[in-house]
């Protein structure tokens, strides 16, 4: 590159920042005229002025006190975002142009920038041109926060949360009260109550249900030799494997102590025989483990097809005597009601 074309760059640079810093110059000046202590003090929103360009040149106190970090900032990017797109441009510092084209105040919506922070706040702002009042030449941007509004969505967002909250309490209230705390099986008045539904309900279907009660055999053995934590523990691995076994239309619950219940729906007794000859092959294989080792269980059962019976109470009893003639006969087996 020659000489005088290296000058000519350099001349051009030269102009260039010398007619940037003129428009600065001019820019200030024209600034200087609008007045912007008394501007702020007229409104009575939090607002903050800025140049053409976003340098933040004055806020008043009720920003200060919506934005604590605003003090730290430079240029308007540095305390918000814009989160609106009614003006079409993503852009804080070109919002000049627009606004510029016309009078009035433009709704957006501001978001706060804050660093370490992962909660940010949006807040319903508007943004208008301030004119130089003798040349009405475009010389800042006036932001005003509402902060009304804002406190008025905070407010119906807090509301929003605690009815969020509250069902999510209810639904665990109502969890809580039809389970079975050591298990996570439905308790006894969860299966009662499913029982009187699937009762009056396979009339309705032309469908069966059996019943079946299961008692771990020996329990309390269990619980005397080895230790209540021990039992616990043997409860919630018997429970978790009949829970596997089971369909996910069949309810599993504990009835009590180590006596269990399954109500197996739309199934026949043939069906029932075939599950519960499933279910006490994998019982056998059970190990629950303690300090020492680990020790193995067995179960008694006892079931009566809904057809059979009278009534849901009729059912359980006849399940109740049929668990209770397996457990005299050896234990570790099953037996159909006789009715």
């Amino acid at each position: 590159m020659s000489t005088l074309a290296s000058n000519n760059i350099n001349i051009d640079i030269a102009d260039t920042q010398m007619q940037r810093a003129q428009k600065r110059d001019s820019q200030h000046i024209e600034v200087s005229k609008l007045g912007i202590t008394s501007i702020l003090k007229t409104v009575t929103e939090a607002a903050v002025i800025t140049t053409l360009n976003g340098e933040i040149i004055g806020y008043n106190k009720q920003l200060k006190e919506l934005v604590p970090h605003i003090s730290d900032a430079q240029n308007i990017t540095d305390a918000f975002k814009l989160t609106s797109s009614s003006l079409n441009t993503p852009c804080l510092t070109q919002l000049s142009v627009i606004v510029g084209r016309r009078s009035g105040s433009f709704p957006i919506q501001l978001t706060t920038v804050q660093v370490n922070v992962e909660k940010t706040v949006s807040i319903p702002s508007f943004v208008s041109m301030l004119r130089t009042p003798d040349t009405h030449v475009p010389t800042a941007l006036l932001y005003k926060l509402d902060e009304h509004i804002l406190r008025f969505s905070m407010r119906l967002r807090q509301i929003q949360n605690a009815k969020k909250e509250h069902a999510k309490y209810a639904r665990q209230a109502t969890l809580d009260a039809i389970t079975d705390p050591l298990t996570g099986l439905k308790n006894r008045r969860f299966v009662q109550s499913f029982m009187d539904l699937q009762w009056y309900g396979q009339f309705r279907k032309g469908e069966d249900s059996v019943l079946i009660l299961f008692d771990i055999d020996h329990f309390k053995q269990i619980n005397d030799k080895y230790g209540h934590p021990t039992g616990d523990e043997a409860i919630k691995v018997f429970a978790d494997c009949l829970l596997t076994q089971a369909r996910p239309t069949d309810v599993v619950g504990r009835w009590g102590g180590e006596e269990f219940i399954v109500l197996l729906t739309n199934c026949s007794s043939e069906q029932a025989r075939v599950f519960l000859e499933r279910v006490m092959a994998k019982i056998r294989l059970l190990r629950v483990p303690y300090e020492q080792g680990h020790i193995s269980m067995t179960a008694s059962a006892g079931y009566c097809a809904f057809s059979q019976a009278k009534s849901v109470e009729h059912s359980f009893t006849q399940a109740d005597t049929a668990l209770y003639i397996a457990k005299s006969n050896g234990r570790d087996r099953y037996k159909k009601a006789t009715i």
